[in-house]
């Protein structure tokens, strides 16, 4: 949903409609300009004051040249980002929750629990309700475009966690998954991500990826024990004011 500008050392992705979603708007970097990162800052910066958007967030496709200009980034501000990269390769034999049923979410009440249940993680996460909407109407315009598939994991009728599954050319890429703070401990996550990780490799995809915070253990070793092994990180910084 972002506008994607090219420059010589990457993109920019600029979605003016959603100003206060960091993922839709931000510099991608590829490698770095002859000029350095004062030329990324600056392209990024006014690219990013044209549209009244106040954060800035800088993504590297290299770790390795993240990490040369953390010092830097750091001195005016920035916060590191890191996030796992993992893949699945075959299947598990992971111990299901047999009453949670899994299904593709569909009717108008179907989608109401799943908006419902990202409203939760949002405000979880410290989210402002402003900021959380706009993450769920973001969701909802892109999905189509995407071919987004969406499933909901349910106890007795009553919705207990989500999760999504992306197609693309080469993988399956497992986005949205959460569970309802009270129904955690019951096996949710694990039996939704194991069930949809079946499904994209029903569809024909040799493997299904994730990405994931890199200090986020419990979700790590979840991923892990349902087959999926690390494969890269992705290291960005974030400026909030």
């Amino acid at each position: 949903m972002s506008e994607v500008v090219r420059r010589p050392w990457g993109a920019i992705l600029v979605a003016a409609d959603y100003p206060a979603v960091h993922d839709a708007n931000l510099a991608w970097v590829e490698r770095l300009p002859k000029s350095g990162l004062p030329q990324v800052l600056l392209e990024h910066d006014e690219a990013m004051r044209a549209q009244g958007i106040s954060f800035r967030r800088i993504t590297f496709a290299d770790p390795k040249a993240a990490f040369k200009v953390q010092k830097p980034l750091a001195g005016m501000g920035f916060q590191p980002t890191r996030d796992l990269a993992m893949v699945r390769l075959g299947t598990s034999t992971c111990i299901r929750n047999p009453d949670l049923e899994v299904r593709e979410v569909d009717t108008p009440e179907e989608w109401e629990v799943f908006d419902a249940v990202l409203a939760e993680l949002h405000a979880e996460r410290g989210y402002s309700g402003e900021v959380s909407q706009a993450l769920i109407d973001r969701f909802h315009e892109r999905a189509p475009g995407l071919k987004e598939r969406v499933y909901m994991g349910l106890f007795g009728g009553e919705g207990a966690g989500v999760a999504t599954l992306v197609p693309r050319e080469k993988l399956a890429f497992l986005g949205e998954v959460g569970t309802r703070p009270s129904f955690r401990r019951k096996g949710v996550a694990r039996t939704l991500v194991e069930e949809v990780s079946n499904l994209g490799q029903q569809l024909g995809f040799p493997y299904v990826g994730l990405v994931t915070e890199w200090g986020n253990e419990a979700a790590r070793t979840l991923y892990g024990s349902l087959g999926y092994q690390p494969v890269g990180e992705i290291r960005g910084f974030l400026k909030t004011e």
